[in-house]
């Protein structure tokens, strides 16, 4: 199938892959903050009364995940629908469709620190939801399109605004199958408190190991990058929580370690975000991902954003199996 917009139409529809920051915040589901501005696109969907909001800083050539939102005007998640997505190529004069898939939507409950200037933090419960098309297949490098085909429960079939994404050859950030770096993060052998590498709130027990470590004891490992108390995408908490989670149900098998991406000591003294080496070693454009590696140090699956614990529960028993 071939509709007539080409590239320029798609990309009125929505400019490539939105950043994750404003995914955070629309994904929110008690978030009363307003979406930004949607380009119009009289060509793909006039009057569109949610938009596509993708959940991902990159794809590249073959297999992906797929994460995104449906976000209204005022900035509501349009959740628990039945969603299916087309994959179009897009060329000069045209967009070729290449695939469609299902998404299922994936809602997840966690605990987020909050501090407040007098200096206590309080504890907020987060709920974070987001569809996901689990098996996305990218064969050609260049602009794809998202058009987003949906039917609510109550049998409405709104208009969606579609969004366009590029896909790039190689991954900025360790893939499938690409061995992770020996990295030497700080653990709790290294500090006198361990406020110093956790912001979670009561700690977790995921600081036991550098991962350097990890790869010396031949043992599948989760790597979990992100900072609950200074989380930019407001995704951290939950994600933390269910590793915290998971690793109590498999920390016989599996060894887990949580780094947390910024330098705490100048985020709480100065409010500034300053990644800290490893995070630079691992060249993460965002907050949080996850990462699974298997016995011989390679990357078994990854997640950026969003990842429900059935996810990461089934990558883990996938490299035990």
């Amino acid at each position: 199938m071939v509709k007539k917009m080409g590239s320029a139409g798609w990309m009125r529809a929505g400019v490539a892959v939105s950043f994750l920051g404003v995914i955070g915040l629309l994904l929110a589901a008690c978030s009363s903050a307003p979406s930004p501005a949607v380009p119009e696109a009289e060509a793909f969907v006039p009057f569109a009364e949610y938009s596509g909001i993708i959940a991902s800083s990159e794809f590249i050539v073959g297999q992906n995940r797929f994460p995104f939102g449906l976000v209204s005007e005022d900035g509501q998640l349009l959740e628990n629908a039945q969603v299916s997505v087309r994959f179009y190529y897009l060329k000069q004069d045209s967009s070729e469709l290449r695939a469609e898939a299902p998404a299922v939507f994936h809602q997840i409950r966690g605990v987020t620190p909050h501090p407040h200037p007098d200096g206590e933090v309080h504890e907020h419960q987060e709920v974070r939801g987001a569809y996901i098309v689990d098996q996305a297949e990218f064969d050609t490098p260049g602009y794809w399109g998202a058009e987003f085909v949906v039917k609510t429960a109550d049998g409405r079939q709104p208009k969606i605004q579609g969004r366009a994404f590029e896909v790039k050859t190689q991954s900025t950030v360790p893939n499938i199958g690409d061995r992770v770096p020996p990295s030497r993060n700080l653990t709790l052998a290294d500090v006198d408190n361990i406020e110093q590498i956790e912001t979670r709130v009561p700690p977790d027990n995921m600081h036991e190991l550098s991962v350097a470590q990890a790869l010396q004891r031949g043992k599948p490992f989760v790597v979990v990058f992100d900072t609950p108390m200074f989380c930019v995408t407001r995704m951290c908490g939950p994600v933390t929580d269910i590793a915290a989670s998971l690793h109590d149900r498999y920390k016989e098998q599996v060894n887990f370690i949580h780094i947390e991406p910024w330098d705490l000591t100048i985020a709480r003294g100065e409010g500034r975000l300053v990644p800290i080496a490893v995070a630079l070693e691992w060249n993460l454009p965002t907050e949080p991902w996850v990462f699974v590696v298997d016995e011989a140090g390679r990357v078994a699956a990854r997640f950026e954003g969003l990842v429900s614990s059935e996810e990461l529960e089934a990558a883990i028993l996938a490299v035990l199996r």
